[in-house]
């Protein structure tokens, strides 16, 4: 049996030293490693060791008895949520790594209620409890108060020794058949695994034991209970047709592209040719070679099987998040970053070759989203926060040799659609032809872009569709007022022609482009702004500075919580005004406050003139986004505004 757990937490809960002492168990190591020591296995990359923080999700592989497991280690600083989400993707089980002394951080809730809208089940480790202040009792309703009633606290013998009346009675109350059974003394211990099993399995129930990683108390026994309670059913997949999911994007210190892959069902061998989607095409790419990756242990295989993870090198064109064989759709990712920063670097270093770069920065993480200002001739990426940017900064000197700066961060704002409107886009200069209609639909905050297809095929083949689908997820789509990425917006194709002869790969994605920009013109714009949901304790005494602050940037909050002496105050606050907040309150509360703030989601922005006229975009040079069509009559092409091309489109005669 297969199975592929992710291990996740907070920034110094002890995550590394929980799977260090898991490898360790798991004879995939001889001695665990340590964080402090710079010689923990799955800090794989020198900058993690430096730095004492992992950076990059990795995996290992280990076996206990005949089941295969595959540890995926993420990272537990904030800047770097994006590599925990499309973990997700990919994990069975989640592990979530708990502090006893700091308890449920901001960063648990988030991790926690991702796990939970992907439905996937969820053990819970408490560590360092050999700590002075560590309260099992205390964390334990933290977690029933913050995260879920249905956590369940084992001990260590629950189930490796003598079946506890506790875990007998909570296997009972899962069913009116399981209760009689209790009652009449049938209720037999592989009974009771199986209904546990079946519970954690469903979410209905959530494990949850306690111990310290670096003392090596409660490990062994976790990963013993882990073992037990868990499983798959990848063994019944594998006569079925090959479907897999690309998870990470990784380059080698010889710039070879891999693509980690898990496969999900079927079989994946070298040599095999994967069938992808490009520009309406089939094109065939060939798997090169198979890997399978254990920290910085590489090894061959021939063959990959349902829920293993792979290492996969021959393939260009996948992308993090697409799904290949039978499973053929693309995940959209919840995290997105709120700032923004352009890229400073010598002269003397061709722009194609910094572009270059980015590119392979941003093919390995999405949310980077690299882009080309032509005419301002500016690089500019996106960023979750300033730990990225050091990152950034070491591994572009380290793999291309290059030194970079930054300036300073900038709020990254969004737009969308005013209103539903249907925009149309035409692209046929000599020799070639393509023709869209896209129904731009606003929706709800958070919902980023979207996309369905309300054509017949009869109107359009299927490869001409599943091209304009390609293209309207491909790139970063630009709002009116003041070229931010667009999003909260359903794309619905209506309708397009292609021309039997003289449509060619790129015809549909020029007819694409300008559909979307020729709707956003029609529609108007509205900008969003990011929002922090903060979180802020200070001395009780100070409470009113605080409520005063927040009014002034234009934050909102919620009735404040006693804790001692203290006050806890919620709520949420512009990243414009909020950014630079912790500074100052640091300062007057002496170092005694803490404050933490995470990204929620964009909203109507509070001051929408001022930024339009700060950031100055002028949509009529940007080239690279055109809203206007391009026709040909007579063997002449001409090119048409927008306010003026549905006169011309062919889908309205």
């Amino acid at each position: 049996m297969k199975k592929v757990f992710g291990i996740m937490a907070h920034v110094d809960a002890g995550k590394t030293t929980l799977s260090e002492q898991i490898l360790f168990y798991g004879k995939a190591i001889r001695q665990p490693g340590r964080v402090d020591h710079k010689n923990a296995f799955l800090d794989c990359h020198e900058i993690e060791r430096e730095r004492g923080i992992t950076v990059y999700s990795d995996q290992a592989f280990f076996q206990i008895e005949e089941d295969e497991y595959y540890l995926v280690d993420t990272p537990g600083h904030a800047d770097f949520i994006s590599e925990v989400e499309r973990t997700l993707d990919v994990i069975d089980y989640g592990v979530i790594v708990i502090s006893a002394t700091d308890g449920v951080q901001g960063q648990t809730e988030t991790i926690w209620n991702c796990l939970r809208e992907r439905k996937i089940p969820v053990f819970i480790f408490v560590n360092k409890m050999d700590m002075e202040t560590a309260d099992s009792e205390w964390i334990l309703a933290e977690l029933h108060k913050k995260l879920s009633n249905q956590i369940v606290s084992f001990t260590k013998t629950d189930i490796l020794c003598d079946l506890s009346d506790e875990m007998i009675e909570l296997a009972a109350s899962s069913s009116e058949i399981a209760m009689e059974k209790y009652f009449e003394g049938k209720l037999d211990k592989e009974e009771v695994f199986v209904i546990l099993k079946k519970m954690i399995k469903q979410c209905e129930l959530y494990p949850c034991m306690f111990g310290a990683a670096l003392q090596d108390d409660g490990v062994k026994e976790f990963l013993q209970q882990f073992h037990i309670l868990t499983d798959t059913e990848y063994d019944t997949m594998e006569n079925m047709p090959f479907a897999g999911r690309v998870y990470k994007i990784q380059y080698d210190s010889n710039g070879e592209r891999m693509a980690f892959i898990k496969v999900l069902a079927g079989k994946l061998s070298v040599r095999d040719e994967i069938l992808l989607q490009k520009d309406g095409e089939i094109q065939r790419e060939k798997v090169n070679q198979l890997k399978l990756i254990s920290g910085n242990k590489v090894s061959a295989v021939a063959t990959a099987y349902p829920g293993e993870l792979v290492g996969v090198t021959g393939l260009k064109s996948v992308t993090a998040g697409a799904g290949i064989g039978d499973c053929n759709d693309i995940l959209q990712y919840q995290f997105v970053p709120a700032l923004k920063v352009k890229v400073l670097y010598d002269s003397n270093i061709p722009d194609r070759e910094m572009i270059r770069c980015f590119q392979m920065l941003e093919d390995e993480n999405p949310m980077l989203g690299a882009n080309w200002d032509a005419v301002l001739k500016q690089l500019e990426i996106c960023i979750m926060g300033m730990i990225q940017l050091e990152v950034l900064q070491r591994v572009v000197k380290e793999r291309f040799g290059y030194t970079i700066q930054f300036t300073q961060p900038e709020v990254l704002y969004m737009e969308t659609p005013a209103c539903e409107v249907t925009g149309y886009g035409h692209f046929e200069p000599l020799r070639h032809y393509a023709e869209v209609s896209l129904k731009l639909i606003p929706l709800k905050e958070g919902s980023g872009l979207q996309y369905e297809s309300s054509c017949h095929p009869d109107q359009l083949a299927m490869n001409f569709q599943n091209a304009i689908r390609t293209h309207v997820f491909e790139k970063i789509h630009k709002g009116i007022l003041t070229g931010s990425p667009l999003t909260d917006v359903k794309i619905v194709l209506n309708g397009g022609i292609a021309h039997i002869k003289h449509t060619e790969g790129g015809d549909f994605r020029e007819a694409t482009y300008r559909a979307i920009r020729q709707g956003l013109e029609k529609s108007g714009s509205v900008l969003l702004e990011p929002v922090y949901e903060f979180t802020i304790e200070v001395e009780s005494q100070l409470i009113g500075r605080v409520l005063s602050d927040i009014t002034k940037m234009k934050g909102s909050f919620e009735t404040p919580l006693a804790a001692g002496e203290n006050s806890i105050i919620t709520g949420t606050c512009p990243v414009s005004t909020f950014m630079n907040y912790a500074e100052s309150f640091m300062i007057y509360t002496k170092g005694k406050g803490r404050i933490s703030a995470k990204v929620s989601r964009y909203q109507r922005c509070h001051n929408p003139d001022d930024v339009i006229k700060k950031i100055n975009y002028d949509k009529e040079r940007d080239l690279e986004n055109v809203s206007s069509s391009v026709f040909c009559a007579k063997g002449t092409s001409f090119v048409v505004k927008w306010d003026e091309a549905e006169q011309y489109m062919h889908l309205l005669k």
